[in-house]
């Protein structure tokens, strides 16, 4: 039985994410422009010897571009989650297009799967040979979605925490030993009619 299962947990503040975004990106290429620019200016108009100070005026255009080109991709960040056959795709994208794949986990690996609302997670979180890995950009789940965590053996024990409807989970139990689902697990549809 094939299953294909794909879903993607937006961040909520993504309009103001995209203007960072587009700010960073724009204040590096200033940045690149100058560096270049001081290179060329430098190769035409300084001598030899002040090409030692003149290189640092110019390392430091270019440090510049590096970092705000690396922290632009904090800004207008999502996650996609894609459950395959057994396997779960978490991957982290950047501006909606750049993708990176985050892990790969088969579900043999997955050694505990809940709530992020129930005791068991703080219990796992808590434990320093525990790793966890956030695969969310927001503090409060979007609607008909709620934190879901997978504890994994994925070069380690690695917890990690998704966004996602309840779906995904369903989808997942297809292949995963019962055994895996945290034993005080509460459907999400009772849990809110409970608040």
């Amino acid at each position: 039985m094939d299953v294909f299962y794909e879903e993607s947990a937006v961040a909520q503040e993504a309009k103001k994410g995209a203007v960072k975004y587009r700010i960073c990106h724009i204040i590096s290429n200033v940045f690149l422009t100058l560096g270049i620019i001081a290179i060329l200016f430098g190769f035409n108009f300084i001598p030899l010897d002040g090409w030692l100070i003149w290189g640092f005026v110019c390392l430091w255009f270019f440090s510049i571009w590096f970092a705000l080109f690396k922290f632009k991709s904090r800004f207008n960040v999502s996650y996609d989650y894609v459950f395959v056959t057994g396997e779960l795709r978490i991957s982290r994208v950047i501006n909606v297009n750049k993708r990176k794949l985050i892990t790969r986990l088969d579900c043999n690996e997955m050694i505990q799967v809940g709530d992020i609302d129930n005791s068991a997670f703080e219990r796992l979180k808590a434990d320093p040979n525990t790793k966890t890995i956030v695969c969310t950009s927001n503090d409060e789940p979007a609607k008909d979605k709620f934190f879901m965590y997978i504890l994994a053996n994925d070069n380690g024990r690695k917890l990690y925490v998704l966004e996602c409807r309840e779906k995904l989970l369903l989808e997942m139990m297809k292949f995963l030993k019962r055994t895996v689902l945290e034993s005080d697990y509460v459907m999400q549809e009772k849990k809110q009619k409970k608040i």
